[in-house]
């Protein structure tokens, strides 16, 4: 790379652009060029300075960082990471927002600020190899082309898709393009903060009008579904096309991983898979979709051109993974092509299914009643805890499809609570809160806790907001 990586801040917070500013220049392949403290100066500084990337706060004041970036995004394209949080409850979600609008990469703030040396010299390495990676890679592509490996004659069975920086943008593109009666299940890792994942499931539900959920322990994979690994969970497929959920190895710094999905279809499926490898930074998936190819499965990777960033497909190509790299248009077309002649896989014959179940915490035993007798009438399985030290434990033991929780409670804050929920990797859990708070103290206590939802007691719109959540009360 010739010359440093050139970076404009965007906050409107003074000190926290001079920690931005100390934080980045740690490594010396980077350098500030400009700081903007609203989303007016930024577009008027891209269009001046030309960065190489920006670093985007979306709370400023006047227009703000999401008009701010859908301004540069079609004006003067330049890469743009996001520093923020989980959006608050009840409010606009500001990260679903900043992926649409086209945002690179979402880096939480607990990274950056009030950490400690190691996670600021990873931040700044992370900046740093998304400018050598993506924004000015150039490296000449792999010339020789790898040996030439049959394929199965059977029928794909699974399509497994990986992606990293620039994912949910590349992993929207194509899937709109897919058939919408596009015969094979999917299964999406994407890497991402863990705070991030709810939006980039909206993100892409919405943008693809496909159903996307969350990967859960056992869940059939059938067509029609396309089912995202959790956060911090490596997603594996069984032969029998259900998912197998498995807690990351000690020290993995990254999961969910892209090969853990892909070892395991060359496993369980042999041939009978087909494995695409998007834009990213780094090499994760590169040896999954080498052992997806030696077993006989059908591999490919985004191209260059149409890429974010190119570190994954390229080493996929370098170690000879695939020789077919396209663009994502034609990477759906050579999806389809591969299924060509096939009738959706329908799903497999079981027993009734299973009533989607809901956990509801709360001290008080009168609302507990209450709340299970509300949800059983409306088709959920719901069950009661009344001891919130426990909660973990229990969806350990029982896992449940979203947890309803009273926010006040005796013992301990529905703040601490939710949070260790977090820390036992069961984030991916819709967590709700039903409280006997109202108003603006509700939305502050929702906002402390960082869940999905949250309702009065008593609301009668609680049934729907579930609903709206999960889905009805069977599992599909």
């Amino acid at each position: 790379m010739a010359g440093a990586i050139r970076i404009l801040i965007v906050d409107d917070s003074a000190l926290t652009r001079e920690t931005l500013r100390r934080t980045l220049e740690l490594d010396p392949r980077l350098k500030v060029v400009g700081e903007a403290k609203t989303g007016e100066e930024s577009i008027e500084l891209v269009r001046a300075l030309s960065p190489d990337l920006v670093t985007m706060d979306l709370q400023m004041p006047g227009m703000g960082g999401l008009k701010a970036i859908e301004v540069i995004m079609r004006d003067r394209p330049t890469p743009i990471v996001v520093i923020s949080e989980r959006s608050s409850a009840g409010v606009v979600d500001y990260n679903y927002e900043a992926i649409s609008r086209g945002a690179l990469e979402l880096v939480p703030k607990s990274s950056v600020f009030g950490q400690g040396p190691d996670d600021v010299r990873r931040f700044a390495e992370r900046i740093r190899r998304l400018g050598e990676e993506g924004l000015t890679d150039d490296r000449p592509a792999p010339s020789s082309s790898p040996p030439s490996i049959p394929v199965t004659n059977e029928a794909p069975q699974l399509l497994g898709l990986g992606a990293s920086t620039g994912g949910p943008r590349a992993l929207s593109k194509f899937l709109t393009e897919l058939s919408p009666d596009f015969p094979l299940p999917i299964v999406v890792v994407q890497h991402m903060a863990e705070d991030f994942f709810e939006s980039f499931v909206r993100f892409l539900a919405d943008s693809t009008r496909r159903r996307v959920v969350m990967g859960t322990a056992d869940m059939p994979l059938v067509a029609g579904t396309i089912c995202v690994a959790p956060p911090r969970q490596e997603l594996f497929v069984r032969e029998n096309l259900t998912v197998k959920l498995l807690n990351p190895p000690p020290g993995q710094l990254i999961s969910p991983s892209v090969d853990s999905l892909f070892f395991s279809m060359a496993t369980a499926l042999k041939g009978r898979g087909l494995g695409v490898l998007m834009t990213g930074m780094g090499d994760d998936g590169a040896q999954g979709l080498l052992r997806m190819r030696r077993m006989g499965a059908r591999t490919a990777v985004q191209d260059r051109v149409s890429c974010a960033v190119w570190g994954m497909p390229r080493a996929a190509l370098e170690v000879g993974a695939t020789d077919v790299a396209l663009n994502v248009e034609k990477l759906a077309a050579w999806c389809t092509e591969m299924c060509k002649g096939m009738t959706p896989t329908p799903p497999p014959v079981a027993s009734p299914p299973k009533k989607r179940r809901v956990l509801v915490v709360d001290d008080d035993h009168a609302a507990l009643e209450f709340a299970r007798t509300q949800l059983e009438r409306a088709g959920y399985d719901a069950h009661t805890l009344d001891n919130p030290m426990m909660v973990a434990a229990t969806l350990r033991r029982t896992p449940a499809d979203l947890v309803l929780l009273e926010s006040e409670l005796v013992t301990v804050s529905g703040a601490v609570v939710a949070e260790a929920l977090r820390k036992n990797g069961l984030g991916h859990i819709p967590l709700v809160l039903h409280s006997k708070l109202q108003g603006d103290k509700l939305k502050l206590r929702a906002t402390e806790c960082g869940v999905l939802g949250f309702v009065h007691k008593g609301d009668p719109t609680t049934i729907d907001l579930i609903r709206g959540l999960i889905g009805g009360p069977n599992r599909s």
